[in-house]
């Protein structure tokens, strides 16, 4: 080739791509375009992720029957039937009927019994004067030392003070323990018993107290044993002893956390609706693991385990009265619950003496509205 005839830009080129190193060096360059900048359309609406949803808030709970006990078996009572629970156990003073050491020094009686049971120091004492309506009279007594209660005390409650039936039949010291002394006259028809026992704080049947169980398994008016359990602490190894052993003899029993005002007013001052509604969420939390550290218990045992059982939940402590998001009045919690129980499982919930008066059914619907 000519490089003579080539132009002269063209002709330069040439003698530079004809030296070896000015050509290795043009080939180990990069040689980059220039491409003009045209923005991105804007993404369209389809394409847009949509935001993550906003946490629903739960609603909050409020103090009543279902939010602070477990009804599985029985229903929840209604407003009116805490009112005549209510109005049942307060129509008189309780009545000490009998007090006794052993079994065999029991009294017979014509009214149904239900004992209360619980081990030592666990709120048993001042339960019992709060479900007697008598919080502040300290009827049963009450001690910060554990095991006060060392003797079987009957009270009678609701009686209409009328003459207890005559007996025609037996001798006279059976017609003084079955209505004819004047105690029991006192009392009157319509009522119960409300059995006080004594403690128990070990896990053996001689530990709970041979009396004790002699009186549970044998005594034909007892219609069901009410055992506290300690909210704050829950179940102990002597609580879930007993209660397998009320299992596997078919003896009915009611647990009853106690003293729940220790976890719904984490103060002294009233908690507000928030505050509240998780305490009782803490509660339920509580319930839950009492039901399943029993059905664990029973299962080992060889028993069914998968048993749900009712749980109530009570206060002795007058000063934690609360009023709930039912009723016109402020309420010991867990009180008016419990006596209702205490009614349906001895077949009075549908008694004539329940029935409330004019006037309380006034001030009832007055404070409704």
């Amino acid at each position: 080739m000519d490089f003579q005839r080539l132009p002269p830009a063209l002709r330069w080129w040439s003698i530079l791509l004809q030296n070896p190193r000015v050509l290795r060096r043009l080939l180990s360059t990069t040689v980059t375009h220039d491409v003009a900048y045209t923005p991105s359309a804007p993404p369209s609406k389809k394409s847009q992720i949509p935001p993550p949803p906003a946490q629903e808030q739960r609603p909050l709970l409020h103090l009543t029957s279902s939010t602070l006990n477990t009804y599985t078996t029985l229903p929840a009572p209604t407003p009116l039937q805490l009112r005549q629970s209510n109005a049942f156990f307060q129509r008189h003073d309780p009545i000490l009927l009998y007090t006794a050491a052993r079994f065999l020094e029991l009294p017979p009686s014509p009214y149904p019994e239900i004992a209360v049971l619980g081990r030592s120091n666990v709120g048993k004492s001042s339960l019992l004067n709060a479900l007697f309506g008598r919080p502040r009279l300290a009827i049963a007594h009450t001690s910060k030392k554990p095991g006060k209660t060392r003797t079987i005390n009957g009270y009678g409650v609701g009686g209409d003070g009328a003459a207890a039936p005559q007996n025609t039949k037996g001798n006279k010291k059976k017609k003084e323990s079955e209505g004819g002394s004047p105690l029991w006259k006192s009392f009157g028809r319509g009522g119960l018993l409300v059995v006080d026992m004594p403690g128990y704080g070990g896990g053996s049947r001689e530990d709970w107290g041979k009396e004790i169980m002699r009186y549970i398994e044998n005594r034909k008016q007892l219609r069901r044993t009410y055992v506290l359990v300690d909210s704050e602490h829950g179940l102990k190894k002597s609580d879930i002893a007993l209660l397998m052993y009320f299992r596997q003899k078919g003896i009915p029993y009611q647990i009853v956390l106690s003293k729940v005002d220790k976890l719904l007013f984490a103060r002294s001052k009233v908690p507000g609706p928030e505050k509240l509604s998780n305490s009782l969420l803490q509660l339920g939390d509580v319930k839950m693991k009492v039901q399943e550290m029993l059905n664990e218990e029973a299962k080992g045992m060889g028993m069914r385990g998968d048993v749900v059982e009712d749980i109530l939940c009570s206060s002795g402590n007058p000063d934690k009265a609360i009023k709930g998001a039912t009723g016109d009045r402020k309420r010991m919690i867990g009180v008016d619950e419990l006596r209702w129980n205490i009614l349906t499982v001895c077949g009075m919930q549908g008694s004539e003496k329940l029935e409330l008066g004019k006037a309380q059914k006034q001030k009832m619907m007055a404070g409704r509205g």
